[in-house]
């Protein structure tokens, strides 16, 4: 990781978020901005503890909404005033749905999810790209996504078409901002129990076996490398990453890993 960097993390306050800020930190970032709707202040502790010796990290916590295109925008330039760049930003603020049957559920609840996981997104991701395009730097956005956008599970019909949604979404940002230097992919964390999943009707919960490490330093992982090839496509942290670096030209050759209709 260049001691240069700057990178945005959302939903950093707790979960996946909180792990990969400080995972950035122990990977030696140079500046932190943390989005999360409540208190940061224990994570902004516990990424200074964890950086390198010698290491001067700046880490700049902001309250917000990502619903909120207002508060996005403001938090953006503030950021960017601060830091004077911007290099990845990590999209993982996320919201569940509550488990009901489409005739069950309240349609306001229903839109909450969308509200969150794809009009939150849209929100950063249009903030942040005259930023990261003006820094010249790694350009690279990453959205955290979810296996539940390839399967048909009762009871998550807002959640899942929200991350297919997601899928699509990113690939516009590259057909849209790649000549312009911009990378953006997703992930699928990993199934891990966190405060999000404690909704989780039971028979799922022993599909839970995932940590919270997975993702962060899985994302580490990915952003210590610019790889072009991986624009659009949909990556898992449960997979093993040299075999998956192994199936590159198989991988761009077909297409593959991008939400696509096969006749």
């Amino acid at each position: 990781m260049a001691d240069n960097h700057s990178v945005l993390v959302t939903g950093a306050s707790r979960g996946v978020g909180k792990a990969t800020a400080i995972a950035l930190a122990q990977a030696g970032v140079s500046g932190l901005v943390l989005f999360a709707r409540s208190d940061l202040s224990a994570v902004k502790d516990a990424c200074l503890a964890s950086q390198r010796g010698g290491q001067s990290l700046r880490v700049l916590t902001f309250t917000v909404d990502i619903a909120d295109n207002e508060q996005v925008v403001a938090a953006v330039n503030k950021a960017g005033e601060a830091l004077g760049r911007l290099d990845i930003v990590i999209n993982n603020a996320a919201q569940v749905a509550d488990y009901k049957l489409i005739a069950d559920s309240d349609a306001q609840d229903w839109w909450s999810i969308w509200d969150i996981n794809l009009r939150g997104t849209y929100h950063v991701v249009r903030a942040v790209l005259p930023l990261l395009i003006k820094s010249g730097g790694d350009k690279t956005i990453v959205n955290v996504g979810s296996l539940a956008a390839v399967f048909i599970l009762p009871t998550l019909s807002s959640y899942s078409t929200s991350k297919i949604a997601l899928l699509r979404f990113t690939e516009f940002i590259n057909t849209e901002y790649g000549d312009k230097g911009v990378l953006a992919y997703t992930i699928h964390p990993g199934s891990i129990p966190t405060d999000m999943a404690a909704s989780i009707p039971d028979e799922f919960k022993d599909r839970l076996v995932d940590t919270v490490e997975l993702p962060a330093h899985t994302l580490v992982w990915l952003i210590k490398e610019r790889r072009d090839w991986l624009a659009g496509r949909f990556i898992s942290c449960n997979w093993d990453v040299e075999e998956f670096l192994g199936k590159k030209d198989e991988v761009v050759k077909g297409d593959k890993l991008k939400a696509r209709v096969v006749f």
